[in-house]
């Protein structure tokens, strides 16, 4: 019996097979690639070779990441944010204004949150400044609905600002 290439075939067709994976000859079960594709009879690599391989791929991949990350955030930051003033409206709302400097190397905008206490809720104030140059302060105001339901109610006192 030969083979659909026209080469003698390493297994017969009358029992179970697969197939070469290079040249589609029949070979024997488990066996991945024919005689004539394969002359050294090389084995296939090690699952924990094969494996490994991936891991360190992977693995380089979160390095690569973790240093753009790095170059693209260096000099950027940290932005002390400080309350001016903040008074609760009478329908529950607040209304706050603060300060944001810019202490890192680089010009670059601040993401500022303010919390009741330092700690985040759903329906806190949260927003993206303009660009600070290195060493600039900016003021802003901003304003708030009335807290959900679900949410506990403003206190000037309390009120938390963070900007990263």
């Amino acid at each position: 019996m030969s083979d659909p290439a026209g080469g003698p075939a390493s297994t017969t067709l009358a029992t179970p097979h697969d197939r070469c994976q290079r040249c589609g000859r029949p070979t024997p079960q488990d066996v991945g690639l024919c005689d004539v594709c394969n002359p050294g009879h090389i084995g296939a690599p090690a699952s924990t070779q094969l494996h490994a391989t991936i891991l360190a791929g992977v693995a380089a991949g979160f390095v690569g990441l973790a240093l753009m990350a790095r170059i693209a955030t260096a000099g950027v930051g940290p932005f002390p944010a400080q309350v001016q003033s903040a008074q609760v409206r009478s329908d529950g709302g607040l209304d706050i204004t603060f300060t944001v400097r810019n202490a890192g190397s680089r010009a670059a905008a601040a993401t500022c949150r303010v919390t009741r206490g330092g700690v985040s809720a759903p329906d806190d104030i949260q927003f993206l400044t303009q660009p600070l140059s290195s060493g600039e302060t900016a003021s802003f105001s901003r304003s708030s609905a009335p807290p959900t339901v679900d949410s506990p109610p403003y206190q000037a006192a309390s009120l938390v600002v963070r900007c990263t």
